[in-house]
């Protein structure tokens, strides 16, 4: 019987040794923030955030008897799933986002939904166009709430390198949309 609280490690030794229910655990963990964090990557194509997420699960399923327990599974699922998003955004470039509109509450005004709505979509725009390096350290950190050390276990980077990208990334957004502050 798997517990819940059984360590990743623990999980993927017993999916070496054929128990496809460990690894279930271990898809069910973390398929929520893979399939954010390419969706994100990708400019919103949840299709292709899913289908990148599901990739890095298939990459991981062909490496079970290979795995060596580092208590790191959730960085190298990051760190694989980054990799695929770079080979998709070398095949396309991503398509703007095509997420739904924010549904508007009762009290609030059409002019302010409307408002809304343009400033989430120029937020979006913005993050789409910063370099993928420094994107996937801005959306790890701002929208999956990662530390700097566990992006930069992800990222195969030091977490200095990770403080740089993240502030480089904020002064380019900041830049791009100086035009939304005096509203």
């Amino acid at each position: 019987m798997i517990r819940d609280d059984e360590s990743d490690d623990r999980l993927m030794e017993r999916a070496a040794a054929g128990d496809s229910a460990a690894f279930d655990l271990i898809v069910r963990r973390h398929q929520h923030r893979l399939q954010r964090f390419a969706t994100r990557m990708l400019g919103g194509d949840h299709a292709q955030g899913a289908d990148l997420s599901v990739g890095a699960f298939i990459r991981l399923w062909e490496t079970r008897f290979s795995y060596r327990p580092t208590g790191q599974l959730g960085a190298w699922l990051l760190r694989t799933t980054y990799r695929l998003c770079l080979d998709a955004l070398c095949q396309t470039r991503p398509t703007p986002l095509r997420e739904a509109e924010p549904i508007p509450s009762p009290a609030t005004g059409p002019e302010s939904c409307v408002e809304q709505a343009a400033i989430a979509r120029a937020v979006r725009d913005a993050v789409m166009e910063l370099p993928e390096t420094h994107r996937s350290v801005l959306i790890l950190s701002v929208y999956e709430e990662l530390t700097y050390d566990e992006i930069s276990e992800a990222l195969e980077i030091s977490a200095g390198t990770v403080a740089s990208r993240k502030n480089h990334a904020i002064a380019m957004l900041k830049r791009r949309l100086a035009a939304w502050e005096n509203r």
